[in-house]
Formats: structure tokens, sequence, C-alpha cells
């Protein structure tokens, strides 16, 4: 049986049991060219050791999930971002702060350079050149950053 009858005879078996496993329905369509895609590519062949709707089956079921790996990995690190991201960059000129959901801080600049000092290894003077404040101002709130942590902690 070549890929074209494959596809013809077993396109909808094999989304219908995407749509088992996956509610969003252009995932479940991606996923089914991911099974197909599969089968042409890794010259996994047919061996009629079972039926060819068991052998659809087992490599639709891996696609499943492998794309629900891929997703949690993708959500790990948009968490692992959330938790670490002071400054989200809406374009090069104009930073949005955010402050962090851990540290709970007041001033999203003091956590900044917080983050920046002791996170990054930042001098107080890198700080106040990049950021363009004076060195002191730079020191206070990095004081009030560290009194604000110890109050969260």
């Amino acid at each position: 049986m070549n890929i074209s009858e494959l596809w013809q005879e077993n396109a909808d078996f094999v989304l219908k049991v995407v749509q088992r496993y996956v509610n969003m329905q252009s995932v479940a369509e991606d996923i089914r060219q991911e099974v197909f895609l599969r089968i042409i590519t890794s010259g996994d062949s047919f061996r009629e050791l079972s039926s060819v709707r068991t052998w659809l089956y087992t490599i639709t079921f891996r696609c499943c999930m492998d794309y629900y790996r891929d997703e949690k990995r993708n959500q790990e690190i948009i968490d692992e971002y959330k938790l670490t991201a002071p400054l989200v960059f809406h374009d090069s000129n104009s930073p949005i702060w955010q402050v962090n959901n851990i540290s709970e801080m007041l001033c999203p600049i003091s956590q900044l350079f917080v983050e920046l000092y002791f996170g990054e290894g930042w001098s107080r003077e890198e700080i106040s050149q990049v950021f363009g404040y004076h060195a002191d101002y730079v020191s206070k709130k990095i004081q009030i950053g560290v009194q604000q942590l110890q109050k969260v902690i």
C-alpha cells in the first residue's frame, strides 16, 4: 500500500484518534500530518504483524504523547521565564517593568537592580551607566529591594 492510498483510506481514522487526546482541531490536524510524515520519513513500513489500523493507532498515539511532552517542556520554559524575567521589552526603547511573582516586590526598579546586582553580577556602576541613574540612586534602590525581599522571605 502506498502513502496516498494509506492517507485516503485512513486519514479520517487517524484524525478521530488524535481528537480523543487533543481538543483543538488545528492541533489535531497538525498531529495527523505528523503521523503520515513519520511514516514517510522514518522508513517505518507496515510489516503485517497486526492490522493497518493497529499500526496507525500506535504511531498516532506516540505522536500525541510527543505533542504533550513538547507542550509540557514549553510550559516549563514559560513558567521559568515568568519567575525569573523582571523585564519584558515592548520594543527596544520602551521597557515594560513587571514585578516577579516570587518576590512580590513593590518597586520593580529595585527588583531589577537587585536581580542584576546579585543574580547577574553587575556592578552598581554598570547599572547606573546602562540605565542613566546616579550610582547613589542605584545603591539606594538595591538597598530597598533587599529590604523588601527580607520581608517576603
